[in-house]
């Protein structure tokens, strides 16, 4: 027995893939083609810009503003501000109060004080 993949038997993707563009949409990007071509890009009727790699460093370039072009950009070299450990020697003073232990043989382990570290897991 076969199994059926939903992506290539669908009918309703090869559904998607024959329906046609709205109008609306349609209309954005005629108005995206021309915005593009205002840029000086030369442009497909599916609204995709057609570059040679000659042409893709010339083009980003060209449309980059002179005056940034003769400023340095600011950069940042250092990442964050580093800031201060916290401070955790509470927690050691603490656990010295403590140890861990378990309960009764193959049992959970549970939490004792120190000084009824002899007792822990009998009854008493």
């Amino acid at each position: 027995m076969g199994l059926i993949y939903t992506n290539d038997s669908s009918g309703a993707i090869r559904r998607l893939k024959r329906k046609k563009p709205t109008k609306s949409y349609q209309e954005a990007l005629a108005k995206h083609i021309k915005y593009l071509k205002k840029l000086g890009f030369k442009v497909r009727d599916d609204g995709r810009i057609i570059l040679d790699k000659r042409e893709i460093v010339n083009t980003t370039l060209d449309k980059v503003p002179s005056t940034v072009r003769e400023k340095e950009l600011p950069l940042s070299n250092t990442i964050g501000k580093g800031g201060t450990k916290p401070d955790d020697s509470w927690k050691i003073e603490a656990s010295k109060n403590w140890t861990i232990v378990p309960a009764y043989n193959k049992g959970p382990y549970m939490v004792v004080a120190k000084e009824d570290l002899k007792t822990a897991g009998k009854k008493v």
